[in-house]
């Protein structure tokens, strides 16, 4: 994990996309929003699918729009932020499952690898690498999940 770039589906990366629909007024078409971002067709899309996953942009045919949350999202400073994406984070069933076998487990954190594990029994159909890196990085922006390196362990975290 360490040393890894951030994914296509980086919160910085999704908020950048919500700055730039919000200085054209809120929508785009999708092409000329790639251009303006200089990403390519398969970026692009997954940054507008994570966007979407979370509440913050709807794409009607070729077209993309903040929602209401979105609108409200990006106006929050970096704290409020924070809050929002953990509220969203915690309607999700990915993030909800996580939290609770990682309430369940003593100490309250896992191993990589038995998280990994149980995310391929769960969610068959999804890449688990792709998704313990979705939680890693928007769990820990949310401050919801801490994941430590050396350990190699996510656990939850409580801000202390």
């Amino acid at each position: 994990m360490e040393g890894e770039s951030e994914p296509y589906t980086g919160i910085s990366r999704i908020v950048g996309l919500l700055k730039i629909l919000k200085e054209k007024g809120g929508t785009s078409d999708l092409y000329q929003l790639g251009l303006d971002l200089h990403l390519d067709l398969g970026e692009e899309l997954q940054i507008v699918r994570a966007a979407e996953s979370l509440g913050l942009v709807v794409t009607p045919e070729s077209d993309i729009a903040l929602t209401p949350l979105g609108e409200a999202f990006i106006e929050k400073d970096i704290n409020g932020r924070k809050a929002a994406l953990r509220e969203r984070l915690l309607t999700l069933p990915l993030f909800t499952s996580v939290l609770s076998w990682l309430e369940a487990a003593k100490g309250e954190s896992l191993p990589e690898e038995e998280i990994k594990h149980r995310l391929g029994e769960s969610f068959p159909s999804e890449d688990v690498d792709g998704s313990f890196l979705l939680l890693v990085n928007w769990g820990r922006y949310a401050e919801l999940f801490g994941y430590s390196s050396s350990r190699g362990e996510l656990y939850i975290d409580r801000g202390e």
